[in-house]
């Protein structure tokens, strides 16, 4: 085998066998509603989540290893946050990209202009004084379903952007939001992902920048929102798990395997004069 192919061919074998999932990405917050850490009863104050804000009316709770709320109040009710262990923020250069993962299904989507059912804190804290939901997601009533829908933040900049394929009203499915910070302002965007579960996503929609002056958004923590008001509604959802990851850049895990491949070539090679 020719020395550029055989580096290759152990580049790919050195990251498949000795980089796994949690290196190739990193893990900043996540919750298994149904795993037995997690007991039936309210869900601020358990593994790490607290109330958001002041708002504590119908508290969310975890019931047979989901979070739920009916959705349809058009009053703001109360909020929960988990943070990570660090603000993330926007990269000098090149792009960060964050992995934000529900499994849950929608019980009655709003029929009109929704309010978000989970989005990304700007803050690691509780403290609303320069704090913004970013990565809002969405459920929208359309035919007999429902569709998902996304914007990087709240600014008119950014705004919603929904998918076409009408989805089933309480069948569970996987949603992905991958949230692509890229250097400089005005810029970011979200891949919308869907599919049964997370081994058979499919691109769903895609919701970036429009016009406007904004400010690309910071992470902080994951929120699931209650949030509602005269003009947007709260969609009913029931959510057995969610979490956030980054996912490192290509260009560095190919590094990381090359550098591998480099070395089990040398041991290969030293194998050889013995």
């Amino acid at each position: 085998m020719k020395p550029l192919l055989t580096t290759l061919v152990l580049a790919g074998a050195f990251a498949s066998a000795f980089f796994p999932a949690n290196v190739r990405s990193q893990d900043l917050a996540s919750a298994d509603f149904s795993s037995p850490s997690y007991t039936d009863g309210a869900l601020a104050g358990q593994n790490g989540w607290a109330q958001y804000n002041t708002q504590s009316t119908l508290p969310l709770t975890v019931t047979n290893g989901r979070v739920s709320w009916p959705g349809g109040a058009t009053v703001n009710n109360q909020d929960a946050f988990l943070p990570f262990p660090e603000q993330i923020t926007q990269p000098a250069s090149g792009s960060t990209v964050l992995n934000f993962d529900l499994f849950l299904n929608v019980s009655a989507p709003s029929a009109s202009n929704p309010s978000y059912f989970a989005a990304l804190n700007t803050l690691t804290t509780s403290t609303t004084s320069g704090n913004f939901q970013n990565a809002r997601l969405v459920a929208l009533a359309q035919e007999t379903g429902f569709v998902f829908g996304a914007r990087v933040n709240g600014q008119t900049g950014y705004p919603f952007v929904y998918g076409t394929n009408v989805l089933t009203i309480g069948q569970d499915y996987a949603l992905r939001a991958e949230i692509n910070m890229v250097a400089g302002n005005a810029n970011d965007f979200i891949n919308l992902y869907v599919g049964p579960d997370f081994d058979n996503l499919s691109l769903y929609a895609t919701a970036g920048y429009t016009t406007g002056t904004v400010s690309d958004p910071l992470f902080g923590a994951i929120l699931l929102s209650q949030f509602g008001s005269v003009s947007v509604p709260e969609a009913g959802v029931s959510i057995e798990s969610v979490g956030v990851s980054v996912v490192p850049e290509p260009s560095t895990y190919a590094l990381l395997a090359l550098a591998g491949a480099g070395v089990a070539a040398y041991r290969i090679r030293r194998r050889a004069r013995c």
